[in-house]
Parts: structure tokens; C-alpha cells; sequence
């Protein structure tokens, strides 16, 4: 027998292993080593949790009595053991969740034999169907949860803040006579014993029915259990939290900014993580307003926008408006509520539970495996952190390597904006390496100032005179454009002569000037390697001359239609000779 207590409920639960079938060495162990789950020192704090890996125990001693070779002692569990368990699960996803259930339980066991261990840790488990994978909710579903939850927060504040201005008025005497001292008097009452009058069957006084009923007169003072739900349903989008997390959050906090201090606004709150462990799970959360940049730009916009996009205010909201239900329950939380009924505890009226179902339920909600197509999204709390944290793009609780691993590596969202990221990056690099190697091309306006001022327009061609003057004389002609200086090439250490292809290397060369006597033969070996695309194999066209052409057209680009025009008729024989050995490479130096 495992009894479970949970810290923060106080119930207890019992786990009978009595009828475990399996002999009682095994039994035995495998009780101690679910109370070790079970201990304080473990991360395990709920019922709900401990019962999986009650099941999965079960599910294993089962599976151990069904082999031929039961096991006495846990020294004798084998491999095989081991893979019958696995055996038992047809469902490929129910072995995954089952086998890791395992894992959990007998993790760090000294008994468990090596050749078990082994089989049980290092077999690679089915992978997670992609339909299991969590997915942030799409802009339209989000919003429409966003709109709900809003809404139930506008509301309660609205009401809850009528009813603490009335009793404020009440208990300073400014309330006369009629309807509204009548409720003042209820909600008085209320502050002060937790309850209202009541007919012998339960049911509210006249006074009461009068102001509309037990439930509506509690209500201006307290939350209901759904519109506390909201507030940490908001919260935990707002901080990436997860929703248990937020839910224990005590209304108690430090402003470690200063109130009112416009810079930075922030409140410092305890909260515990029980799965880090004993040392580890509680630590202390900073809930931050808005930067005042984007605040002063909301606070433009009509409506509350900068309270459902900051933390802190909300945080802030659902403290001032729990105060009330603090003061007469004597609970710290921020959470506190007052149920109409608790059929289970009929003497636990106040509560800090939240519950997402219900919330979910009576708001239009499906259940997260009932959504329809077209309908509204059903609410699921990891698909729910799921998008906060894709929005954030920032670790909350956790290291920026399981936020980057874990978190934003599944999701289809980032993957695609991640890839036009990089893309663009890439592109823009590939851009910078296209501008740098393009050839320079000298226009014919600067070759007329060439004649008449060869000094200026060498100097504006970044060439020295002489230079110039000998590619004008077509002295230092490669084969379609011409060279500043084969001694001084990237390809070859300085002072020897350039050894490059003439067709690939020097379209790229920074030493390659294009002028207008070169653009005959340019414009027939673009047509040429145009021409010779459909003809040889695609992916070996890419590689030998895409770049070439590519080259080519940004000269070509240089001239106008009426230049093409005659440089396409003076195109010669020769020309058409010297590009048949630039493609054969008889022109490469061998």
C-alpha cells in the first residue's frame, strides 16, 4: 500500500499494491520504488500525477507474471522482461508514453540488472506522430480564445469594483435608504461572517432573493471559479508560465521598482516548480509591466489594450479584486474564489483551484479531443504555452537550448520563418558576392573622354593612363573582356601570369573591364550558352555556365537596344571560332 498526500490540498490517496502478481521480493520492490516517487524530496505533488506511474507499474508486473520465467527477485529480470512489457502495447504512441512512464520509475534503480537496463533505456521508442505534436494555435482560434478571456476580466472587474465602491459608501454613510443600502447591508454581512442569510433549506432570505439571489450578491465582492480560471489562463499567455505555475501564485509580492516609478515596473513573486526537485522548485518570478515605449503607444489606442497585454497590471487587477475574498477566507493565494456549492467538501466553499475544462465548457469551448473544422478551437494549456512562447521567442523557466530544442524546434511556424530567415540572409550574401565580382564596365561616353583627356578618364576608370590606353588599343583583350593586369591576379601568387579559364574565371575577376568592342562577341557567347541549356543535362548546364550567363546579361544590361542591334551584326566568323574553343577549352591553360 502507497499512500499519497498532496502538499498543497491535503488529500490523501491510496494506492493498493497488494494484488500485485508477481512474487513478493518484486512486489516489494516495486513499492519502494514508487514511495520514492511518491517521497518529498520527489517532483511528484499531485494525485493525478503519481497515478500514471501507479499504472505503468502495474501494467510491468503483469507483463512479468504472464512470462514464462517470472522473476523472484528483481536480480533475475532480463532483457526479455523487458521487451514483453514493451509487447504488451499494440498502439505504437501507447508504447512510447508507457515505456518512458517506465524509465521514469525505475531510473537510477542499483537493482535493476544491466542487460534490463540496457534494454529498457537504450531502445529507441517509436517517434511521436505528428498529429500528437503540439501546435501553437492559429491567429484566428487565438484571438478568439483572447476575446473570451477579456471579456470575462472586463466584467468582473466592472462588477466586483461596483460592489466594493457601494460598501465603501455604505460604511462611511452615504448610502441612504432603499435598494442599494438593502445590498450594502448583504454585502456587509458578507465581509464580516463569509455568508448571507439563509432560509432553513439553504436558499438565500427574502432580503436576499430581493437582490437578486445568493449567488448574484457574492458576486460583487468575489470571483467565480471560471472567471479565475481567466486570470490565469491571461496570465500564463502573458508570461509563458505554465498554468500550474501561475495558479499558485500568492497574492503577497514586492515591488522591488517602487511604486510609480515610470521607468521600470515590476513585481517580484514566489512560485514553486515541484518537478525540479526539493532544491530547485522554488524560486521567484519577475511579473514586468509593459516597456514605456509600447506603453505610451497603447495607451493611444481606445479601449484597456495596455492592461490585457501587461503582466503586471493584470496581476495587479486580480489581486485587487480577490481582496475581499482574502479578508473573509483568511487564504493567501491570488487566486481565492467563493464556490456556491462544493458537493464534495460541503464545508471547503473557498477555493484556489483553477479549472480549464469548466472554463472551457461554459464559455463555448470544446475539450481539446472534440474540436470540429470551423468551429471554435478547443482549449489545450500546451498548445496554449505553446504559442505564448513562440510569440516570446525568450526561455521562461527553462534554458534557451530546451526553448530552442524543445519548444521552438516543433514548431512548423518558426521552422518556416527560421528557413526565409536564413534564405534571406543567404541571398543577401550571394547578392554582395554578385556586386563584388561583377564586371566593370567602361562606357562610351568615357572612352570619348579618353581621346581628348586620356589622364581624367583613367583616373575615372580607376586605371592608370598607359592602362588604359592599351585596352582601348585592344591590347590586354582575354577573350570577351579584358585585363587590367595578369600579373596582379587573384589566382595566382603576385607577379605570375594569370593561369584562369578565360570563360568562368575571368567573367568574376575583379581585374575584368568590359568595353564596347567586346560586346559582339559577348552577345554571341550568351546566345550560344543560351542555346546550349536544352541540350546538355540541366544540373550540368547549372554548374558549368549559369554564372557565366549570369555575368554576361549584367553587361549586356550596360547597353542600350539600338548597341545590340549593330554589335549583333558585326559579329563575325571569328568571333564564332573563339567561343567553339572557349566551350571545347582549348583556350584553358593544360
Amino acid at each position: 500500500m502507497v499512500l499519497f498526500h498532496e502538499e498543497s490540498t491535503g488529500r490523501s490517496v491510496r494506492f493498493d499494491c497488494s494484488d500485485l502478481p508477481v512474487a513478493e521480493p518484486v512486489r516489494n520492490w516495486l513499492v519502494r520504488r514508487l514511495a520514492e516517487r511518491a517521497g518529498a524530496r520527489s517532483g511528484v505533488k499531485r494525485a493525478t500525477s503519481f497515478r500514471t506511474g501507479y499504472q505503468v507499474v502495474r501494467d510491468f508486473a503483469h507483463a512479468l507474471a504472464q512470462c514464462e520465467l517470472s522473476p523472484g527477485r528483481p536480480a533475475d529480470i532480463t532483457a526479455e522482461h523487458i521487451r514483453a512489457f514493451m509487447a504488451r502495447y499494440e498502439d505504437p504512441q501507447t508504447r512510447r508514453t508507457c515505456t518512458g512512464r517506465l524509465r521514469i520509475v525505475l531510473r537510477d534503480c542499483p537493482e535493476l540488472p544491466e542487460s534490463a537496463r540496457r534494454e529498457l533505456f537504450e531502445t529507441r521508442l517509436p517517434v511521436k506522430q505528428a498529429s500528437q505534436q503540439v501546435t501553437a494555435y492559429p491567429e484566428g482560434e487565438w484571438q478568439q480564445i483572447m476575446t473570451a478571456l477579456r471579456r470575462d476580466i472586463r466584467l468582473c472587474r466592472d462588477r466586483i469594483r461596483a460592489g466594493t465602491r457601494l460598501l465603501e459608501r455604505f460604511r462611511a454613510g452615504e448610502v441612504g435608504d432603499g435598494h442599494d443600502a438593502e445590498l450594502a447591508q448583504l454585502l456587509d454581512l458578507f465581509v464580516r461572517t463569509g455568508d448571507l442569510p439563509r432560509r432553513s433549506d439553504g436558499g438565500g432570505a427574502p432580503a436576499v432573493q430581493r437582490c437578486g439571489g445568493v449567488a448574484t450578491v457574492m458576486r460583487m465582492l468575489t470571483l467565480s471559479q471560471q472567471e479565475a480560471t481567466a486570470f490565469a489562463i491571461l496570465l500564463s499567455v502573458l508570461t509563458a508560465e505554465n498554468l500550474g505555475t501561475v495558479a499558485g501564485w500568492p497574492a503577497l509580492h514586492q515591488r522591488s521598482d517602487g511604486i510609480g516609478d515610470e521607468e521600470v515596473a515590476v513585481a517580484l513573486v514566489e512560485q514553486r516548480k515541484p518537478r525540479r526537485g526539493p532544491e530547485r522548485e522554488h524560486r521567484v518570478a519577475a511579473v514586468e509591466d509593459l516597456p514605456v515605449s509600447l506603453r505610451s503607444m497603447l495607451e493611444r489606442t481606445p479601449g484597456d489594450e495596455v492592461l490585457f497585454h501587461s503582466p503586471l497590471r493584470v496581476y495587479e487587477l486580480l489581486v485587487e479584486l480577490t481582496a475581499p475574498a482574502r479578508l473573509i477566507s483568511g487564504m493567501p493565494g491570488a487566486f481565492v474564489h467563493r464556490r456556491l456549492a462544493n458537493p464534495a467538501k460541503p464545508n471547503s466553499l473557498w477555493s484556489e483551484e483553477v479549472r480549464v475544462e469548466r472554463w472551457a465548457r461554459t464559455r463555448g469551448f470544446p475539450t481539446t479531443n472534440r474540436t470540429e473544422e470551423g468551429g471554435p478551437p478547443g482549449i489545450d494549456m500546451r498548445r496554449v504555452r505553446q504559442t505564448a512562447l513562440e510569440s516570446q521567442r525568450r526561455p521562461v523557466s527553462h534554458t534557451a537550448r530546451t526553448l530552442r530544442d524543445h519548444y521552438l524546434r516543433r514548431s512548423q511556424t518558426v521552422r518556416d520563418q527560421s528557413q526565409y530567415v536564413v534564405a534571406e540572409a543567404l541571398q543577401g550574401e550571394v547578392d554582395k558576392a554578385r556586386e563584388a565580382a561583377k564586371v566593370v564596365v567602361l562606357p562610351s561616353r568615357l572612352l570619348a573622354l579618353a581621346a581628348e583627356d586620356l589622364p581624367t578618364a583613367a583616373a575615372q576608370a580607376g586605371v592608370a593612363p598607359e592602362t588604359l590606353r592599351s585596352m582601348l588599343a585592344a591590347e590586354r583583350d582575354t577573350a570577351v573582356v579584358a585585363c587590367r593586369d595578369h600579373l596582379d591576379s587573384p589566382h595566382a601568387p603576385a607577379g605570375e601570369a594569370c593561369p584562369a579559364s578565360f570563360l568562368h574565371a575571368c567573367l568574376n575577376c575583379p581585374n575584368a573591364r568590359a568595353l564596347p568592342h567586346h560586346l559582339p562577341v559577348q552577345i554571341a557567347l550568351h546566345d550560344q550558352l543560351k542555346a546550349l541549356r536544352s541540350n546538355i543535362d540541366p544540373r550540368l548546364w547549372a554548374a558549368r555556365y549559369a554564372t557565366p550567363l549570369a555575368r554576361l546579361r549584367d553587361i549586356l544590361s550596360h547597353y542600350s537596344g539600338a548597341e545590340h542591334a549593330h554589335a549583333r551584326a558585326s559579329i563575325t566568323d571569328r568571333h564564332h571560332a573563339l567561343i567553339v574553343s572557349l566551350l571545347d577549352g582549348r583556350t584553358d591553360l593544360r
